[in-house]
């Protein structure tokens, strides 16, 4: 699947649909499947239960573990919300099948407008898709590399001056600020070690849950976007359509619109938790890495923080910005309508 090119550019949101598959979501199932269970578990015993019933070193530690906390808690408990309206999505997913079945005709034609439009969102998204999941993978590798590789030149530095490492004189730069149960992850190098291992499972954890989230909704928004257009579209079409065929393309076309406004419908039952989520915890990560910055300034452990608000913010803007794009759409297929 992670190929630039789409195997069948007219393929509804394959890469969405693979991604969920990995959870156990079937198009064509009712039931989900029992993989998404695993990732709840690795939420709430490596995550949640540390960080909030353990005890933190300092006040700087439990700041940035809270704000861990959120951020994580808007990857995984986001993705556990939508996953929980997969009816609805599912009922989403057959309405713009449907929808893409009255624009691909069965005989072998030249492509219509409205085809080619289609053609080129599904190669476009598959394109981002794929650019992006290689982005996040390589950027949560880096952020959980780079305390290790921080950790790693300290224990070596103090084994060269004193000989042999000295516990003391070590600095350990934890990859998640947490204690993690009755695991020495502060100030053993054994304990570091495992920890570390643990908190690389969370990471692809999170890149999966982040990657499916994020793709699957910002894809179905634009696709919807577009059904809306391909609409638009048509009622522009009526205006130069002949006697003969136009009450047979106007009965098209209002069976078109009445299947994208179910999909917008749908949309919004599918993401109203989802979104209200995302806000939530975007402002709650904004002020609590803030308010870190201003108690301790800027250092590698602030630079984490601003690097967790730097791949939320845009996250919550891309929501805003196809959501903003969806109702201008719909806005202008009224106008269309009103002036046909």
């Amino acid at each position: 699947m992670l190929k630039l090119r789409p195997e069948d550019p007219r393929a509804v949101l394959p890469f969405a649909k693979w991604l969920l598959g990995l959870s156990g979501f079937r198009q064509e199932s009712e039931q989900l499947g029992r993989k998404i269970l695993f990732n709840l578990f690795i939420y709430v015993a490596v995550l949640l239960v540390p960080k909030v019933c353990f005890p933190y070193p300092d006040v700087e530690a439990l700041i940035r573990g809270l704000s861990e906390l959120i951020f994580f808690t808007n990857i995984y408990v986001g993705l556990f919300c939508f996953i929980l309206q997969h009816r609805h999505y599912r009922e989403l997913l057959n309405a713009i099948d449907t929808f893409v079945k009255e624009v691909y005709p069965s005989s072998h034609q030249p492509e219509s407008p409205a085809e080619q439009i289609l053609i080129k969102l599904n190669r476009k998204i598959n394109t981002i898709s794929v650019i992006y999941c290689c982005y996040l993978a390589v950027a949560a590798f880096m952020y959980w590399l780079t305390p290790c590789m921080i950790t790693t030149r300290s224990i070596y530095r103090a084994g060269s001056i004193a000989g042999n490492a000295s516990i003391r004189q070590i600095e350990f730069f934890p990859n998640l600020e947490e204690t993690f149960y009755w695991l020495d992850n502060r100030d053993s190098v054994f304990g570091y070690a495992v920890f570390s291992v643990v908190a690389f499972i969370v990471f692809v954890f999170a890149v999966y849950n982040h990657v499916t989230k994020i793709l699957t909704i910002l894809s179905t928004i634009k696709y919807c976007s577009t059904l809306l257009q391909l609409v638009n579209l048509g009622i522009d079409g009526l205006n130069h359509a002949t006697s003969e065929v136009i009450d047979r393309e106007l009965k098209r076309i209002i069976q078109m619109h009445q299947l994208a406004i179910s999909c917008v419908t749908l949309l919004n039952r599918t993401l109203s938790f989802v979104m209200a989520l995302q806000l939530a915890m975007c402002i709650l990560t904004w002020c609590f890495t803030s308010l870190y910055i201003l108690i301790v300034g800027l250092d590698v452990t602030a630079m984490m923080g601003l690097l967790i608000m730097i791949n939320m913010t845009p996250e919550m803007f891309g929501y805003c910005f196809f959501g903003t794009e969806l109702t201008t759409i719909g806005t202008m297929v009224s106008r269309q309508s009103y002036e046909f």
